[in-house]
């Protein structure tokens, strides 16, 4: 008997956001999403974007795996678009749905053509939220080829936002990142992704190296260990001494692993010793820390 995709719908819905009916319920579930041709799936899809997150996942993870697939028809790629044209039309009328559209785009974003991969992204960075820029960034770490490095600074800039820096230490080019080093180790409190930074960097002016040594201290003995860069036995235990173990704050033991990798024994020796300075400085760190969150 040929079914309505009214008919089909109704049928899914029967079987979303429910528990216990039948034993089978969610294999029915996906059984009628099945049954859907390609063009029904984004018609479903278009219609159903208000509904139980359960149902919409479902259809979104059978839409997913035929774009795996990747046996679709010039028809079907422009079904495809429909869909998007339609989810993003909606998101501009309805703000309550924009999460749940935003969503359904970043997980299709690998699939579409360029210019509407274009469009999209930079209708999320021109909205200027957290939460789109986090779908931008998202986006281009999964589409090198688009990741735009003046915008990602800009954003960091205006937001300090860590996902952006992050973006910068890994993508931006070396040049670039030359360029903002001495900036990041400024405003980046995350003591890794100014080491991802420098290391591909590669060139960095002793006024930065300065900056990283005051900022980040385990971060310093962690480059000085990768990059083979020159360090006393008295700057080490210095440096490692100024490190914390407190909650939330935990880089000695980086600090630590780093004089290891330079081969440093006896500052290994002598951390060894100043047990009970360091203990007392853990006591001192962690009561800061509850001081300032109470």
């Amino acid at each position: 008997m040929v079914q309505t995709l009214d008919e089909k719908i109704n049928r899914i819905r029967r079987h979303s956001g429910r528990r216990g009916n039948h034993p089978d319920e969610r294999s029915l579930l996906y059984g009628y999403i099945a049954c859907l041709s390609f063009e029904e799936l984004c018609l479903t899809i278009a219609g159903t974007i208000t509904e139980p997150s359960d149902l919409r996942l479902a259809l979104r993870g059978r839409l997913l795996r035929l774009l795996r697939e990747g046996s679709l028809g010039d028809l079907d790629r422009a079904q495809l678009l429909d869909l998007v044209d339609q989810s993003r039309t909606l998101a501009r009328a309805d703000v309550k749905v924009r999460s749940v559209i935003d969503a359904l785009l970043s997980t299709l974003f690998v699939y579409l053509p360029l210019p509407e991969q274009q469009s999209i992204l930079d209708s999320w960075i021109d909205r200027g939220t957290r939460g789109a820029a986090a779908r931008w960034l998202k986006a281009t770490k999964e589409m090198p080829q688009l990741f735009d490095e003046i915008v990602a600074h800009a954003y960091w800039r205006s937001s300090g936002d860590a996902r952006a820096a992050k973006s910068l230490a890994y993508q931006a080019s070396e040049p670039f990142l030359r360029n903002i080093i001495a900036e990041m180790v400024e405003r980046c409190e995350e003591g890794w992704i100014i080491s991802r930074a420098v290391m591909r960097a590669e060139a960095v002016d002793e006024s930065v190296w300065s900056k990283i040594r005051e900022n980040h201290p385990a971060t310093y003995l962690y480059l000085c260990a990768r990059m083979f860069r020159d360090i006393s036995n008295s700057d080490a235990i210095d440096l490692v001494c100024s490190c914390s173990n407190a909650p939330m704050n935990e880089t000695r033991g980086l600090a630590i692993w780093a004089v290891g990798q330079i081969g440093l024994i006896d500052v290994l020796d002598e951390i060894v010793e100043r047990a009970t300075e360091l203990r007392e400085k853990d006591m001192v760190d962690y009561k800061l820390l509850v001081d300032k969150a109470s």
